[in-house]
């Protein structure tokens, strides 16, 4: 069985390749660059175009995007400082057109580019589920394992289309992020999370992720909550 697979999707100006370095680490690549004025392309092993490390749960989203399980798969990447958001979903209901969306970069894919994706992502997801679960294995660099270098949480949510159809989204996080203290007023509340109307703008915020005490029923008044911070950068505008 081959270690190591890469495939490229080529547009005119923009293009998408798929790359798993190894079978035995818990992820893959996608990443997205364009066509120069020159007519070359951005290279990525130089830093250039847009590159996101996918996690065997966000496989498994793009996955029910492309079997036509769940109209859009939006995923969010917060690190320190970098937010990125990824999407993969159709164009429209006939679901013909694949619309792959990384930060600021966009490609668009149809028959049978389309399959051809779906099968790789089915290979790649089971490779990984019999290898990258199993002991793990250390880094060659400085002797840590995979699973310690990669630790992130995924936080899920889901949304129903107007077809019937899942909408997911999945925020992708360090575990070790800090927790930020501001002042909010609660808009709404529903059984897992509250409304809340901050900075201008009015967000969602899990009820796990909240750990100061409020009051539901005072939504005239600002009050204080201790939140994770990542619920915060994550509504802030995303990186393009």
């Amino acid at each position: 069985m081959t270690d190591f697979h890469t495939k490229t999707f080529y547009g005119n100006k923009t293009s998408v390749s798929v790359s798993s370095p190894s079978k035995d680490i818990p992820y893959i690549f996608l990443s997205c660059f364009n066509r120069k004025e020159d007519g070359s392309w951005e290279k990525i092993n130089e830093g250039e175009g847009k590159t996101v490390r996918l996690s065997i749960e966000e496989i498994i989203c793009i996955l029910e995007v492309l079997n036509k399980k769940s109209a859009i798969w939006r995923g969010f990447h917060i690190y320190k400082d970098s937010r990125t958001q990824i999407q993969v979903g159709w164009l429209d209901e006939s679901r013909e057109l694949l619309i792959i969306q990384i930060g600021s970069y966009k490609k668009k894919l149809r028959f049978p580019n389309i399959n051809f994706l779906k099968m790789l992502m089915d290979h790649l997801l089971i490779e990984k589920i019999e290898f990258a679960t199993t002991i793990p294995i250390k880094s060659k660099e400085n002797g840590k394992s995979f699973t310690e270098l990669e630790e992130y949480s995924l936080f899920t949510e889901n949304i129903t289309s107007r077809d019937g159809l899942r909408v997911v989204e999945t925020t992708e996080y360090s575990p070790k992020v800090d927790m930020k203290e501001i002042s909010a007023k609660i808009k709404a509340e529903s059984p897992k999370a509250l409304l809340i109307s901050f900075d201008e703008q009015e967000f969602w915020v899990p009820k796990s992720t909240i750990h100061s005490g409020f009051d539901v029923n005072n939504k005239e008044t600002v009050q204080k909550f201790i939140i994770d911070q990542w619920i915060v950068e994550r509504n802030r505008k995303i990186e393009s």
